[in-house]
């Protein structure tokens, strides 16, 4: 690991050529004009950062957070061992994670294919239905995999008992946070950030999560970064030295015998699911600080982020960034997590600002994309701007109005960091975005003396295109479920179509074996 005389050097170096200065002007790098051409994908990215429901939605991330886990935090393992890895290993937020891939192996010369080996523990889950070669297909709990694979079988072989580890952080975890699904293993661009940028590794297939795992780790040590926060159905760290110092292995508990009927998986599948569910809003206890100020982000970039796939055009992609920009974003982000480590960061709540305008609009405008009156859309528009508008006698002044509204929730907060900037230049163009609109039918509907219900429906038409354009998870929540339900969102390797499109409530039994959206190609 970098010694921390080094990192300080280094800090100092980039205090002294970056903190205060603007975003690059070198042909390719980071700039206000790309943050503002990519505004409503940096707010999400911001608004979305370790939440599960938003991040699923938003599944192919373009963005590094550095961040720390804080001393005291639990994290959680399965294995077949009580041993400390001594490897690189996996390590789940929530106790379900962990306790899927605690369970254990079936005896030498027993299986049929997919068992785990007695060396395996928790490591990465892998696609069943779609994987390009047979031999990849390992998911991590194999007793599940034969029942997705080729339905349940009464005389399944005994599992020996596995081992569920409890380790407590004995220091700040100097993280990095790779956004959306980057523990998804598929080729629809849920690791092309992981692959292209850190690892610079254009052609590796999703399955190949170990492999991927080392890379990242080679990479990390080099930057002092302890692990790599990634979301499937849940948070898990990829921890690279189980021997560092950070971790202290409260427990290892062996398991007992299991329940091996199709009942009890689907059980505790749901359960996964349901813990994953929790973590909707954000990952609580505090148990990961995130620096917004040091965020890297291939949107901060001008460069060509096209979905080869026309028809998933919502879902960036790497695919066409050429060697050097690549590698030019990487070197952006090594930059930034040592700063972060250092402290050279902002105390700005990016993420903050972001909820403020969400739960200021977000509501409104799905009311308003659905009025039909012309009494009930003045009603609304006028509470949604009458707070900015100066009236005198004559009318008010249009600019200033739309200006406060833009500002409302971003002034008062200074840029520290020449990341701050581009965040800053994100939010305020998704702001612009939205009271420009607001603005545009308030004169359409409230102070056109002519106002009819064609202006009606032109206002609906502009807060639809609005929301298609600003693409906020808040418009696919379900609502309240029944006790024994979630609001069942698309998590690789869960989730049919209909599920990332439209999630509803599903319970253990309908939401068993859905998997048509995630596709190794596609």
């Amino acid at each position: 690991m970098v010694s921390r005389s080094v990192h300080a050097i280094a800090a100092l170096l980039l205090v002294s050529c970056s903190t205060a200065a603007p975003p690059s002007r070198d042909p390719f790098g980071p700039s206000l004009e790309s943050a503002r051409q990519n505004a409503p994908q940096i707010f999400n990215a911001i608004h979305n950062a370790m939440r599960q429901f938003g991040s699923s939605l938003h599944h192919n991330g373009m963005s590094f957070f550095p961040a720390t886990i804080p001393a005291g935090t639990m994290l959680y393992h399965g294995a077949t061992t009580p041993k400390i890895p001594d490897t690189l290993e996996w390590l789940a937020f929530e106790v379900e994670h962990a306790e899927n891939f605690a369970r254990g192996y079936r005896r030498p010369n027993q299986t049929r294919g997919f068992a785990q080996s007695q060396e395996n523990g928790q490591r990465p889950l892998q696609n069943w239905a779609h994987s390009e070669k047979e031999e990849y297909v390992t998911f991590r709990s194999s007793s599940m995999a034969h029942v997705f694979d080729d339905g349940w079988h009464g005389n399944e072989p005994a599992w020996e008992p596995g081992y569920f580890h409890i380790y407590q952080a004995v220091r700040p975890l100097n993280v990095l946070y790779l956004d959306g699904m980057a523990a998804g293993k598929t080729n629809m661009g849920t690791n092309d950030a992981e692959d292209f940028i850190l690892s610079s590794n254009k052609s590796r297939g999703g399955y190949e999560d170990y492999i991927r795992a080392a890379d990242l780790c080679t990479w990390s040590k080099q930057w002092g970064v302890d692990g790599l926060i990634r979301m499937e159905p849940g948070f898990e760290v990829i921890y690279c030295d189980f021997h560092d110092g950070g971790l202290l292995q409260v427990a290892a508990n062996r398991r007992g015998p299991i329940d091996g009927s199709k009942e009890y998986l689907i059980f505790k599948m749901f359960e996964w699911i349901q813990a994953a569910s929790k973590r909707y809003r954000g990952i609580g206890g505090n148990r990961v600080q995130v620096d917004y100020s040091s965020m890297v982000s291939a949107f901060f970039y001008p460069v060509n982020l096209t979905n080869p796939n026309a028809t998933r055009s919502e879902h960036p992609r790497l695919v066409f960034a050429t060697e050097s920009e690549l590698a030019a974003i990487k070197g952006h982000v090594e930059r930034t997590v040592i700063r972060s480590w250092e402290g050279v960061k902002s105390t700005v709540d990016w993420q903050g600002v972001t909820d403020m305008i969400v739960t200021r609009y977000s509501d409104r405008l799905s009311l308003m994309a659905a009025t039909k009156s012309i009494k009930d859309m003045k009603l609304l528009l006028s509470h949604l701007l009458d707070g900015y508008i100066h009236r005198q006698d004559d009318g008010f002044d249009l600019h200033a109005a739309q200006q406060r509204c833009r500002r409302h929730y971003l002034d008062g907060f200074a840029p520290v960091t020449p990341e701050d900037n581009l965040m800053h230049a994100g939010i305020d163009s998704t702001a612009k975005l939205i009271c420009e609109t607001l603005f545009e039918a308030h004169a359409l509907v409230v102070e056109n003396p002519s106002a009819d219900e064609s202006s009606v429906q032109t206002a609906v038409r502009m807060a639809q295109d609005l929301m298609d354009t600003l693409r906020w998870p808040e418009w696919k929540l379900c609502g309240a479920c029944q006790v024994d339900e979630v609001c069942f969102v698309a998590m690789w390797p869960f989730g049919n179509v209909e599920d990332h499109y439209s999630p509803s409530c599903q319970n253990a039994t309908t939401a068993f074996a859905r998997n048509s959206y995630w596709r190794y190609n596609w």
